[in-house]
């Protein structure tokens, strides 16, 4: 940009879609037409912009435009600057007080703007602050005015916003062609990088190897890279995927991290509203929940080249335990109590360890307890159950009722029709209705989602199956260390270190998911019956013999029938 004997520049920008191009066009047009009259400056004037990006946040870095435009007015590189009206420059109140300070400071500086501001002037800053604050107001009610329109679309049926990995946008128009809204639908070959995702994680894979072989397999990511070295796959991407609920046909409106983030920093509460898009179902909820409700690994991102490692939580931090690094005499441990007790002093943490040999030994003891034919009886018994149970009664009620509901819709909407006036009784009586479907169609869709549970198929798999053979496998070398984790993490959703009775006893409590294990030996992440058993171990370490180290379990009572949530 030549800035010889130059001193005026101008700045332009637009924000929302139904600006465009031609918005900037205008506005510098206005600016050098404002040039020319105030000074006398025929041709062109140098000009920055900034295209659809808003001036209503703090945060001004990703305008380039307007960073470089007040990095070269701070470096004197032009004196006056011109802009069609002040809220071109900000609608964020610190950003304008600091222009103003700019301004006020520095007398070398001007601001013209094409609704006459002018900072020669006397008294400039009431007028300007004035329209500082209407830009201000009119930023909060655009705010206000999107998310309703947000929130209208997706009661309508629509979606908003870019579409996740593994979709692609279909705008839908009216009969004289203007666009009603957007829908989303399935981008297959996506899709199904997505649900190789999700199984590749359900069998223990952690984050980083995910991304790895996606890099690897030459997937491309579906943001573009913001630097030179970015366009590859995260394991913070991988997360985020994994965590997006839109797989398993669940919407949230103000629902993201982001928003999230903003509220908690702003201390407003969050309201996340759901919308059931169940066209757009990628994963069932079974699998969408083992690789999110910790089932995999209790650390999130899992990973350790031991199986043990985050399986076991503390009981003194409730956080997840790791492994010694020592091929030799290897043991579960408390990274968290170590380093508070070490650095902090805090002399009640738990810094005792058990030797992963003993460990081994007390979950094979906990699998034959747990797994007695009378308990596997009683579980095939339960698999029978809801097999033959279900809502289907409830389901052809409701499609009864709603087929009962739109004949009278339309039957109200004929009479509505033909009146000459209004009719308030009769019209409060149509949106009654109305409201009376809305609320049955959605209770359907519940009753639907419910009834898909209901995997037939995998229930007569389970009740042939044989999950003993799995057990049997377990401890046998078998397995990788992460296909092993992600097995006992949902075979054991609670195992928890409750610490040392002396040197040589350890205790510890074992929640067990008998559907997991039934699940697991078909192949099924669905879990068909959640019935978990709860019991307390105890291991003791006998001194070590020629033979090497010895150890002894033993079940402290009988398990006990727990909810699974509790």
């Amino acid at each position: 940009m030549n800035f010889v004997n130059l001193s005026v520049a101008i700045y332009a920008r637009y924000s929302c879609q139904k600006q465009n191009d031609t918005s900037l066009e205008d506005q510098i047009r206005r600016c050098r037409e404002l040039a020319q009259h105030k000074f006398g400056i025929q041709g062109e004037v140098p000009f920055y912009t900034d295209a659809a990006l808003t001036a209503s946040d703090e945060d001004t870095s990703k305008r380039e435009g307007y960073t470089q435009m007040m990095a070269d007015w701070h470096a004197g590189k032009f004196d006056v600057l011109l802009v069609d009206e002040f809220s071109r420059l900000s609608r964020d109140g610190v950003e304008q007080a600091k222009l103003v300070r700019t301004l006020e400071r520095d007398k070398r500086r001007r601001l013209l703007t094409c609704d006459g501001t002018d900072t020669n002037n006397t008294d400039w800053q009431l007028p300007l602050a004035l329209k500082g604050m209407l830009a201000q107001q009119e930023s909060r009610n655009l705010r206000f005015r999107v998310a309703r329109g947000m929130e209208g679309q997706l009661k309508r049926g629509f979606m908003i916003a870019a579409p996740a990995y593994g979709y692609q946008t279909r705008r839908e128009y009216d009969a004289v062609g203007n666009s009603i809204g957007t829908h989303w639908v399935v981008k297959q070959q996506e899709a199904d990088i997505v649900k190789q995702v999700f199984e590749m994680r359900s069998r223990g894979q952690s984050m980083h190897q995910i991304a790895s072989w996606l890099n690897t397999s030459g997937i491309a990511c579906r943001r573009k890279a913001r630097n030179p070295d970015g366009g590859y796959w995260r394991p913070s991407a991988v997360k985020n995927m994994l965590q997006n609920t839109i797989y398993k046909g669940m919407f949230f409106f103000r629902g993201s991290v982001a928003f999230r983030k903003k509220m908690r920093d702003m201390n407003a509460k969050v309201e996340s509203v759901a919308y059931v898009r169940e066209q757009l179902r990628l994963v069932s909820d079974e699998l969408w929940d083992i690789c999110n409700q910790n089932k995999v690994s209790r650390s999130g991102y899992g990973g350790g080249k031991h199986a043990f490692s985050s399986i076991f939580t503390c009981a003194c931090c409730t956080r997840p335990m790791n492994v010694t690094a020592k091929q030799r005499s290897r043991s579960i441990y408390c990274p968290d109590c170590m380093i508070a007790k070490g650095t902090d002093n805090q002399r009640h943490r738990e810094t005792t360890t058990v030797g992963v040999d003993g460990v081994s030994v007390m979950l094979k003891l906990a699998l034959q307890q747990f797994m007695t034919p009378e308990f596997i009886v009683a579980f095939r018994n339960a698999l029978k159950l809801r097999l033959t149970g279900g809502a289907q009664e409830e389901v052809r009620q409701c499609e009864e009722r709603m087929r009962k509901l739109r004949q009278t819709m339309e039957r109200m909407s004929r009479m509505l029709g033909n009146l000459d006036t209004d009719d308030p009784l009769l019209e409060a009586q149509y949106q009654e209705s109305r409201l009376r479907l809305q609320e049955t169609q959605a209770r359907h869709e519940q009753l639907q989602s419910g009834l898909q549970q209901v995997n037939a198929h995998a229930i007569e798999a389970q009740l042939k199956a044989h999950p003993e053979i799995l057990i049997d496998k377990l401890f046998d070398g078998s397995f990788p260390p992460e296909r092993l984790r992600a097995l006992l993490s949902r075979l054991f959703p609670v195992a928890v270190y409750e610490g040392k009775n002396g040197t040589h006893t350890a205790y510890f409590k074992l929640r067990f998911a008998m559907g997991a294990v039934f699940s697991a030996a078909t192949n099924d992440v669905g879990t068909q019956v959640d019935q978990q058993y709860e019991a307390r171990f105890e291991l003791s370490y006998i001194n070590a013999t020629k033979t090497g180290p010895n150890w002894s379990a033993e079940m402290m009572g009988l398990p006990v029938l727990v909810a699974p949530n509790a």
